[in-house]
């Protein structure tokens, strides 16, 4: 165990005991006497007011009025850190700080809830549409990127973009964000001399870089789609849950046989996936380019086969 490690350590174990022994806190973390007293000469100069109690019996204890100003959190804000760390944990998997942080705040949490069995509120199974396998090779990623993020480092990736063209690139990684169900980079890219956005899962390689970069002001360009036009689309009635994915109640109207779904969007080759997704299960109303193209790719689907018969 680091020593920073040891002494926070020991801070959590007087702020939640009336005293500690140096012995105790020499068999606890399996060193020698002399380097509690150490740590605690240390923990004084940082501003903790230790009370030293000599004797057979003694240690070391906090002063009360201090305890109390430690605790101005909450039960329940207490809880809310948790349940973050626990999204976090499920989002990118768990780094050792973060473990260390739970254990922390889940000790203090015990403490003034009588130990009663605390309820984890928040849980992901799998957060976005991978399967577990690539889940698994995300999330390793993700911890790789975020140590990137975190000291400024340039980042080499070998990517695969929508073409199936490979490219290395020299990146300077500016957000990590999740949209659409998949983890997506927002970085410079010196390549490009333009700043891109780069899909986790098509990330094959990624180095870190031992040189950093100045991060600069930047801007993330989402785009928000204006009105654009009117599209229709009409499903069947048993599609109507899936539908709730991603419409809202004011796009969506139920009929006795079918849901109609009206929208405004401006890019229409961006759906035709989408309705590749629903097979038979859904036809395209409005607007006639949109129908035209959704038959074409059907077509294409169908040909797909027919040199196997």
């Amino acid at each position: 165990m680091k020593k920073i490690e040891r002494i926070l350590a020991i801070i959590v174990l007087l702020l939640e005991n009336e005293l500690v022994s140096t012995a105790q806190l020499a068999q606890r973390f399996d060193v020698t006497k002399r380097t509690i007293f150490r740590d605690i000469e240390t923990i004084e100069l940082a501003g903790f007011p230790i009370i030293s109690h000599p004797g057979r019996n003694g240690g070391f204890s906090l002063v009360d009025s201090f305890k109390l100003r430690t605790y101005t959190y909450s039960g329940e804000e207490k809880q809310d850190i948790l349940n973050a760390l626990n999204i976090q944990e499920g989002l990118f998997g768990i780094s050792d700080q973060q473990n260390t942080i739970k254990e922390k705040i889940t000790l203090i949490q015990e403490k003034t809830t009588q130990k009663r069995q605390l309820k984890k509120q928040f849980s992901f199974e799998s957060p976005t549409m991978h399967r577990p396998e690539i889940e698994a090779e995300t999330k390793m990623k993700i911890n790789q990127i975020n140590l990137s993020l975190k000291q400024n480092r340039k980042m080499t990736i070998w990517y695969v973009d929508n073409k199936g063209d490979h490219t290395q690139r020299t990146i300077h990684p500016y957000e990590l964000m999740l949209m659409n169900g998949s983890w997506y980079i927002y970085s410079y890219c010196e390549e490009r001399d333009a700043c891109r956005y780069f899909k986790v899962t098509r990330i094959r390689q990624l180095t870190i870089q031992k040189m950093t970069f100045e991060p600069t002001e930047y801007s993330n360009s989402r785009l928000i789609e204006s009105d654009g036009e009117l599209i229709q689309l009409r499903f069947k009635k048993e599609d109507l849950g899936k539908l709730y994915d991603y419409y809202t109640e004011d796009e969506i109207e139920v009929g006795d046989n079918h849901v109609d779904v009206m929208i405004y969007a401006n890019q229409q080759k961006t759906i035709l996936p989408f309705l590749l997704m629903f097979g038979n299960g859904v036809r395209v109303i409005a607007p006639e380019k949109l129908k035209e193209l959704h038959k074409q790719e059907i077509i294409k689907l169908n040909e797909t086969y027919q040199n196997d018969c």
